[in-house]
């Protein structure tokens, strides 16, 4: 299933948590499109695969210097944008 199509089944969270669980598909979706393993992002982000694991099945919320590491890993970097909801 498509995350497009995950996403409109979801209805018991609440915007912060899918803004979460968008942030780790993406990662996981770059790491698949790499064509890398969890393995060989936890030895390109210094962590433990288990530790990827655990990223990658949402089941808790990663800490900022985790998904540093995987972002960089995966080629990519986090960033603040503004967001237009919050005057």
């Amino acid at each position: 299933m498509k995350w497009a199509d995950y996403q409109k089944q979801i209805t018991a969270l609440n915007s912060e948590e899918l803004e979460h669980i968008e942030i780790v598909a993406h990662l996981v979706s770059r790491r698949i499109k790499l064509g890398l393993t969890q393995r060989d992002v936890a030895e390109l982000s210094g962590l433990k695969q288990s530790a990827i694991a655990r990223l990658e099945k949402e089941g808790a919320i990663p800490r900022l210097d985790t998904l540093e590491k995987v972002s960089k890993a995966l080629g990519l970097k986090l960033a603040l944008v503004e967001d237009n909801a919050v005057h």
